[in-house]
């Protein structure tokens, strides 16, 4: 039987998952109108703001200087995820991108995770690393790259947001006891306005209100739907259940992603990309085996 706590908090990361999956399709439309700084840093403005009214009346926001320097940290890495992460959409395939970022990250954060923190591995994990490997090696052609089809792709933006979303996962877990969620939420999206400022230029920073309903809805639904109760969800997963489960609830974001993208923007359905998901698939599967 399963306990209702944990019921729902599986069920509130299924939808989180969704909003995840459509949000790669958003990013690649956004891409179109702007760079990445300028998204990125607007997308958090609007999250910390939607965030802030959700909150406001449920818990003390106060945070200590104590627990500041972890939430900096945080919000560095989630700055660096949002860069990589619009800037691989908008060069690569959003389709490949959702695949090949969500496949990685629960492979990275064991890795992570055992090597720095001493994560016990079983004999499954070991497996399930090992194809994970070979998912990224398949959705990446491995066997077709060289460096400038590399960075073309998007698929060196996407490989490095899949290891800044590892830092946060981690970070994430480690605040279990010491800062409630909410308010971690809402400061890792308020620090990381001011992380990401620097890198708009300051004529630019007002462009925005020129664009069109198009780029307000999908602004709007990255940052509210996917970031402030998407992220969120996560974060407090993070904490209740581990790293590794929590990041394990990612494999729903492929194949969201593939449809999202296959509909909206008319992508190709390429076979290396949906083979490479279902081995990452079973990876984490294998990864988080008991």
């Amino acid at each position: 039987m399963i306990q209702e706590g944990p019921w729902k908090l599986h069920l509130m990361m299924v939808f989180a998952m969704v909003f995840w999956g459509l949000s790669w399709t958003n990013a690649k439309i956004l891409g179109s109108y702007a760079d990445a700084p300028l998204i990125t840093f607007w997308r958090f403005v609007i999250a910390s703001v939607c965030f802030f009214f959700i909150v406001k009346d449920r818990v003390n926001l106060r945070l200590s200087k104590k627990k500041l320097p972890i939430v900096v940290i945080n919000s560095i890495c989630m700055v660096f995820y949002n860069y990589f992460y619009f800037k691989g959409t908008q060069v690569g395939l959003a389709g490949t991108g959702g695949v090949l970022v969500t496949t990685m990250n629960p492979i990275l954060t064991v890795i992570v995770s055992s090597l720095f923190f001493q994560q016990a591995i079983t004999k499954k994990g070991i497996l399930g690393l090992f194809l994970g490997f070979m998912a990224g090696s398949v959705i990446l052609r491995i066997w077709e790259i060289n460096f400038f089809s590399f960075y073309n792709s998007g698929n060196l933006f996407f490989i490095l947001a899949s290891f800044s979303w590892a830092a946060v996962t981690i970070i994430s877990s480690k605040t279990k006891n010491e800062i409630p969620f909410l308010s971690y939420s809402f400061w890792t999206f308020s620090l990381s306005v001011l992380v990401s400022l620097p890198f708009v230029p300051i004529n630019n920073l007002f462009l925005v209100f020129e664009f069109d309903l198009t780029f307000w809805v999908n602004l709007i639904f990255l940052s509210i739907f996917a970031m402030a109760l998407g992220t969120s969800i996560y974060f407090y997963a993070s904490t209740e259940l581990g790293p590794e489960k929590a990041s394990s609830f990612i494999f729903l974001v492929p194949f969201m992603a593939i449809l999202f993208s296959i509909y909206f923007l008319k992508e190709p359905l390429q076979l290396s990309t949906v083979l490479g998901g279902i081995i990452g698939i079973l990876s984490v599967y294998l990864i988080n085996a008991n």
